[in-house]
């Protein structure tokens, strides 16, 4: 892996992956690992009490402890003194509300979306109140596009929309997901952003053995010229 961080910091646990197959993948690997966790109403953290105990638990092992809210405003769910102790929060854009209480969840295959222009101009609002709005560390999936939306990646992923995220990415000192398994930015994100000053993340979305097989992400990497200053790293 070179000089580049070890580290993938979006792994989920399961009642079949759990912390000690984790690890011991992490060691295996030679990396480290960021755990994940939704907090809000339809997860497991739902209460202080329920951060503090995810907290206290993770805290037990090798790992970076972290979040990966779904919703704005998820903070104010919690008290800001365990806030404050998540080593980092990643947050995407693949639940995009639509104004009447429901979400779109862009994430799903089975999804189909008829009408791409105005489901565009919903989810780059969104994307903009994410990186605008919330208090995170890392944005995930960047450019992740609906299944039926996928094979126009280029053409929807104008300058001016790539640019948009930077930007505020650039901004707000967010560092971008480079995601192994939708194989997402493409790499003239990358460039971009590295130009503009973004710093990087790697992250594979993995709640199975997979979690930590960065091939994509060191490729793009490679690519994109990436050296070990433009990457994020948990103070």
């Amino acid at each position: 892996m070179s000089n580049l961080p070890a580290i993938d910091y979006h792994v989920h646990l399961t009642g079949t992956f759990t912390i000690d197959d984790a690890v011991d993948l992490a060691k295996r690997r030679g990396m480290k690992f960021g755990i994940v966790e939704h907090p809000g109403q339809n997860s497991a953290i739902r209460t202080d009490d329920d951060l503090r105990a995810y907290i206290e638990r993770l805290r037990q092992y090798p790992v970076y402890v972290g979040l990966q809210p779904i919703h704005l405003g998820w903070t104010s769910d919690f008290a800001p003194e365990l806030i404050q102790q998540i080593d980092y929060v990643l947050m995407d854009a693949d639940t995009v509300p639509l104004g009447d209480g429901t979400y779109l969840p862009i994430w799903r295959h089975d999804l189909f979306i008829d009408d791409m222009e105005a489901f565009l101009e919903t989810y780059m609002d969104y994307i903009v109140q994410v990186l605008s709005t919330e208090p995170i560390q890392i944005f995930g999936r960047p450019t992740y596009l609906p299944i039926n939306f996928a094979r126009h990646h280029g053409e929807v992923w104008t300058r001016e929309r790539m640019m948009q995220i930077i930007d505020l990415a650039q901004e707000r000192n967010i560092a971008l997901e480079i995601q192994e398994n939708i194989r997402l930015p493409t790499v003239e994100f990358v460039e971009l952003a590295k130009k503009a000053g973004c710093k990087f993340t790697f992250g594979t979305n993995a709640r199975n053995q997979n979690a930590g097989n960065l091939g994509y992400c060191l490729e793009v990497a490679r690519q994109a010229g990436l050296t070990e200053d433009d990457f994020f790293v948990v103070e």
